[in-house]
């Protein structure tokens, strides 16, 4: 049940925090915090199950809930390999999903000004791509590192980092993070199957024992 809590605040930090960087490429699909998301949702409602099972002793039921275990560790290594995967793949698709929407940058839409003005960064590669757009556009005040004294024509005010590399450096550190749980999380249904069995075998060979 705690695993089960852990996940879902994973699955809600990558929905609510995560989530607003990641969409920035085409890799994204966006499902992965929703898979966390009802991951965590099972675990905690077959870990209530199990409680149930303990008390009345039921090989039956223990097996049963050894087997939603077992379902429940090839999802989470499932989720892991693939957090793993989307890994390699998502830095590829970055560098083209951000100039794509910084040349259809609209300021009412796009999660580019939340970027730069949260992670301290301007443009892809840095406030010349600003520049370099045709037609050239004005830099946005999210590139500002004073946003109350800045003047984007000076560019010592704005930020002087592209967002390309600062997303994939917090992308890819939080990425350790998401493994690491898929990992932890995923051994303790294991255990928690072999547990389950072994009790249910006992269980079910004490009833023969007092029936002779």
């Amino acid at each position: 049940m705690v695993s089960g809590l852990l996940l879902l605040v994973v699955g809600l930090w990558a929905e609510f925090d995560l989530y607003t960087y990641m969409e920035l490429s085409p890799e994204f699909s966006g499902t992965a915090p929703h898979v966390f998301i009802g991951i965590a949702g099972l675990i905690v409602l077959v870990s209530s199950i199990a409680f149930s099972c303990i008390i009345k002793g039921q090989p039956v039921l223990l097996y049963i809930y050894g087997g939603f275990l077992a379902c429940i560790f090839m999802m989470d290594a499932g989720v892991g390999a693939s957090v793993a995967c989307y890994r390699e793949t998502f830095a590829q698709g970055l560098n083209y999903g951000l100039t794509q929407t910084l040349a259809s940058y609209d300021p009412n839409k796009d999660n580019f000004d939340f970027a730069q003005s949260t992670l301290h960064c301007c443009g892809v590669s840095n406030y010349t791509d600003w520049i370099k757009l045709s037609p050239q556009r004005v830099i946005p005040t999210s590139c500002c590192l004073d946003p109350n004294n800045c003047i984007t024509a000076n560019y010592n005010d704005v930020y002087q980092r592209g967002c390309y590399d600062v997303i994939v450096e917090y992308l890819e550190s939080n990425m350790d993070i998401l493994i690491g749980i898929a990992i932890g999380t995923a051994i303790l249904p294991l255990i928690g199957t072999i547990l389950s069995c072994c009790l249910a075998s006992y269980v079910k060979k004490s009833k023969y024992d007092v029936m002779n």
